[in-house]
């Protein structure tokens, strides 16, 4: 095995330790915010979106340095990784979150929380399978609506 593909194993291997570490520790039934009317808490969905699910390091574009563009957070952008030969089908860009349009907040709570959206397509990895809790889904979605 060369180096360079060593290092792109590594890689792909870090992500997929970094995806299942947050899917551990971040969603697993943990207390939320009390969501009053069924709609979520902004500020609680900005912090799940940016700092927990991640959302942002795939669905936003980067500079030529790899920074995430501040001012197009969320518009989609490519994945900034090829998939794993085992991983199966992949998606090569993620889509516009910013606004969810095209999406009732019932679907987007449904993919969160289920990991599908009903009657439609699952989404491709890299995305995972989310499980979260419904307050924490509903605050991503108050989120993203405000994007």
């Amino acid at each position: 095995m060369s180096l360079r593909s060593l290092s792109s194993v590594r890689v792909r291997a870090a992500i997929g330790v970094g995806v299942l570490v947050v899917l551990v520790f971040a969603f697993r039934g943990g207390a939320a915010r009390t969501v009053q009317g069924g709609q979520g808490d902004v500020a609680r969905g900005e912090y799940l979106a940016n700092s927990v699910a991640m959302c942002v390091q795939c669905h936003s574009p980067r500079d030529a340095r790899g920074n995430i563009l501040a001012g197009e957070k969320f518009t989609g952008a490519p994945i900034p990784v090829r998939g794993p030969e085992w991983a199966g089908q992949w998606a090569y860009r993620a889509p516009a979150i910013a606004g969810l349009h095209g999406f009732t907040d019932d679907q987007i709570v449904m993919l969160l929380t289920e990991g599908h959206l009903g009657d439609r397509p699952a989404p491709s990895r890299p995305m995972p399978p989310f499980r979260m809790n419904k307050q924490d889904a509903e605050a991503i979605v108050a989120y993203l609506r405000t994007r």
